[in-house]
């Protein structure tokens, strides 16, 4: 299933495609139904590094004038990994497309720390919003920070929040792939954990 969203050239959510329902209600979320059209970019991310990045990415379509950039990215499930791409347009206007879809899952044993709806607890855990790993003395995988953190045995009230940010590693690869030159050909902007 691929999922679309529009933002306009103040970096503005102006739509959505017809799938967005449908994937945000299986994906906890519930708070994107209807689409908050109108709503800033800076909303929609939880961290101001993680902010500059898109905006770097939007700012690298528009320029490339129709030439996609491509991200791959993970955006796990509590019973799969996922690799998902991303195809990021744009378009006449400052308006900018982005297309996202499965690539691949691999199926594995649920992590309950996935499963918690957003905002479920007081405490935080930051995830890198591109390879999925988790911030526990360094970034890890999921499953190594979960133990590292003796999420593994610990009842589902208890488990904190995620929040995302950005990874250094993936901060770094994503920026070294968005060029200035809107001729450079760009094929794809991939780093994962």
């Amino acid at each position: 299933m691929a999922v679309s969203w529009r933002f306009d050239g103040n970096d503005l959510l102006s739509g959505v495609g017809d799938g967005w329902d449908e994937y945000a209600l299986s994906n906890e979320g519930g708070a994107c139904v209807p689409a908050p059209l109108g709503r800033s970019l800076a909303d929609f991310t939880s961290s101001s590094d993680l902010c500059v990045v898109w905006q770097a990415i939007l700012g690298q379509a528009r320029r490339r004038r129709g030439r996609p950039v491509i991200l791959t990215y993970r955006c796990d499930a509590p019973d799969e990994r996922r690799i998902m791409r991303a195809t990021v347009t744009g378009h006449p206007g400052g308006e900018v497309e982005i297309v996202s879809s499965l690539q691949h899952y691999q199926p594995r044993p649920p992590v309950p720390l996935l499963a918690q709806p957003a905002g479920a607890g007081d405490e935080l855990i930051k995830m890198c919003a591109w390879c999925a790993r988790i911030q526990a003395d360094g970034w890890v995988d999921v499953e190594e920070g979960c133990r590292r953190l003796n999420l593994l045995e610990a009842d589902p009230e208890d488990l904190p929040a995620i929040t995302h940010g950005i990874c250094e590693d993936c901060r770094s690869a994503v920026m070294r792939g968005l060029d200035p030159s809107p001729d450079r050909e760009l094929a794809e902007v991939t780093h994962g954990g």
